[in-house]
């Protein structure tokens, strides 16, 4: 497996472990209790969430994409925040961190990407992201001067220290999306 290749895993209900497919044919390669993925994001597939809470009954619908790495990084422990998805009551994935001492579940953003863990613990799925990106943003202070400012036509990209940014999209790309829905709805 080449560096490039992209894989998405979901957990089998059957089997209890994780199955890996291949993502451009869907065809499942591989059953496994541990993997580490870079380069990876959370997808739920809305009409398969909306069939679950219909019916009932659960079905293959919500994965993690990414790039497998074929050895097993241990996570360092900043930053790393556990990740669950319960069909039934969430619409999306969701991470848990602590605030003022008390454990809280945020949803996922649906943009981020990173590296996950996943692995198989007394029989169930424990999921583990590094959500750093979200803890820096939250880190830096409104007032903070930014150490350098990155603008080209679509963004403004402000880079803080400690290695923090923020990115503001510019009106006229909103409008260039907003323009092109209405073209699609015709």
């Amino acid at each position: 497996m080449s560096n490039t290749d992209r894989v998405r895993a979901y957990y089998n209900l059957h089997r209890k472990c994780f199955s890996v497919q291949d993502y451009k044919t869907g065809l499942v390669i591989e059953h496994t209790n541990k993997l580490y993925f870079t380069n990876a994001m959370f997808v739920v597939r809305k009409s398969g969430n909306d069939r679950v809470k219909k019916e009932g009954r659960k079905n293959v619908h919500a994965f993690v994409n990414g790039i497998r790495q074929s050895e097993w990084v241990t996570h360092p422990n900043n930053h790393i925040h556990s990740v669950k998805y319960n069909p039934h009551t969430m619409d999306f994935f969701q991470y848990n961190r602590n605030i003022d001492g008390f454990p809280k579940w945020f949803e996922v953003d649906r943009h981020w990407i990173g590296s996950v863990w996943l692995n198989i613990v007394n029989g169930k799925p424990c999921i583990y992201a590094d959500i750093d990106k979200i803890e820096k943003m939250s880190a830096i202070p409104l007032n903070e001067e930014p150490i350098k400012v990155i603008k080209d036509e679509t963004c403004i990209k402000r880079y803080y220290d400690g290695g923090g940014f923020s990115m503001e999209f510019l009106r006229k790309k909103r409008k260039q999306i907003k323009n092109k829905r209405k073209l699609f709805a015709i």
